[in-house]
């Protein structure tokens, strides 16, 4: 015999060795059976099953997998993944709106099997079946809206923070679109909205940021979250119970999402902070307080969110808006103590080098003559330093800005009648105002 008829018997022997292992396995194997007769003949009906689906016979693949999922619905997840196939292209093919809601009825029989049988698979049990099955249902009936989102909600109530993002878009942009049709209140898509809030929030991943702009997207174009809206829809409840901690954290956060810097909005975030204080809700009422030019208010709010804060960065610009309330408030003095406060916790935060500069060009308005224009030194200093610190953006106008400073410095004249050389070390003293800088001669 040739040598490669040998290797040919040798490879046949190998392959009834190993289809015989085969054999002895499955007839061992509950998942095929309650017999080894039994198993015999479900393995017998699954092969037909493969082949006559690999053929693309799926009318003849159908009576088998019908056999399958009676007699070993546990023999192997396949079966099923197959068989949604199966009837995704029967409905593509039915031929009356009829046979095509039977053959959707059994596409989605057939995800439930599935639940049943392999709902405890570890990475694609009950929650991934069940948002393939929503999918589904979308796609192949997507005027039962009523449907649709009972079949989302059991996915993403199994699912919870592991639920896909994208999924959860696709979810709210049914929402949305029911809203825009008047087929659901918008006191139901908010409700929504705050559960799905929270899960973008939690284990936050890139993937989860980015689709989370998708979903505050949505949520901005369904124009459900309009701050007429909200308050007409959250005031009458806060009024039945003003001491509701969770209706209070979701109208605010609503109201947040919304942009909605109006009298409510302040009003329902005193009352939460008033029962449940922290440092996001102060931090909150605080720009909130600022938009509307109450600056007393705001500043209470900053120094007690700074009280309770330990990360330095953060800190120093809690100081520096606080610093910016001061000025809005034309209380210079305050303003320069908590501009140089965020100097000494962050020396590079440029805001602070700036707000401080313009801190000191306001206080000189307490000295007169040369004391005050000797302040635009140290003012001219200041802001000289910040435009290194500061991007691009921050920098716009701050040419002009330091040319105002140039055009108040003490003049030539004045500087030599003083005995003071051009480039010389100088202590400014006006009033609050002092330090040390470097004579400069104007016009």
């Amino acid at each position: 015999m040739k040598r490669l008829d040998l290797k040919l018997v040798f490879a046949l022997v190998l392959a009834s060795l190993s289809a015989g292992a085969f054999a002895q396995a499955y007839l061992e194997d509950p998942r095929y059976g309650a017999t080894p007769e039994e198993r015999k003949q479900n393995v017998l009906i699954l092969n037909f099953f493969n082949d006559t689906y690999n053929n693309k016979n799926y009318d003849g693949a159908v009576q088998y997998l019908q056999q399958l999922m009676e007699k070993a619905p546990k023999a192997t997840q396949n079966i099923y993944i197959k068989g949604a196939d199966i009837y995704r292209n029967k409905i593509l093919r039915a031929t009356s709106l009829q046979q095509k809601n039977m053959f959707i009825d059994s596409l989605m029989l057939i995800y439930d099997k599935r639940i049943e049988n392999f709902g405890d698979h570890a990475t694609r049990g009950k929650g991934y079946i069940l948002e393939l099955k929503a999918r589904e249902y979308i796609t192949y009936k997507p005027a039962d809206r009523e449907g649709i989102i009972k079949l989302c909600q059991t996915a993403i109530e199994e699912n919870g923070v592991d639920s896909d993002p994208d999924f959860l878009n696709i979810y709210f942009q049914v929402l949305v679109d029911d809203y825009k049709n008047d087929n659901i209140e918008a006191d139901f898509l908010m409700n929504e909205y705050q559960k799905l809030v929270k899960l973008f929030d939690t284990n936050s991943t890139p993937e989860k940021v980015e689709a989370k702009k998708i979903f505050e997207a949505l949520f901005v174009s369904s124009g459900a979250a309009s701050c007429e809206n909200l308050e007409k829809l959250f005031r009458p409840k806060i009024a039945a119970t003003p001491n509701d901690t969770a209706l209070l954290d979701k109208t605010l956060g609503l109201l947040m999402a919304g942009n909605c810097i109006t009298d409510f909005q302040l009003e329902v975030g005193e009352k939460f902070y008033a029962l449940k204080p922290s440092s996001s809700t102060a931090l909150a009422l605080a720009a909130g307080f600022e938009e509307k030019k109450q600056f007393d208010k705001a500043l209470k709010y900053l120094n007690e969110a700074i009280a309770n804060e330990t990360d330095p960065a953060t800190k120093a610009n809690l100081c520096v808006r606080i610093a910016g309330s001061q000025l809005g408030s034309n209380r210079a003095q305050e303003a320069a103590r908590f501009a140089r406060e965020a100097i000494d916790i962050d020396p590079e935060n440029g805001f602070a080098y700036m707000l401080l500069a313009q801190a000191y060009t306001v206080g000189s308005n307490a000295c007169s003559g040369f004391d005050r224009q000797s302040v635009y030194w140290l003012a001219y200093d200041l802001l000289s330093k910040a435009s290194t610190m500061l991007d691009e953006e921050h920098l716009k106008g701050m040419d002009e800005q330091l040319a105002s400073y140039r055009a108040n410095f003490p003049s030539k004249e004045e500087c030599f009648f003083r005995g003071l050389n051009n480039g010389a070390s100088y202590t400014v003293r006006c009033s609050w105002i002092s330090g040390t800088t470097t004579v400069r001669e104007g016009q």
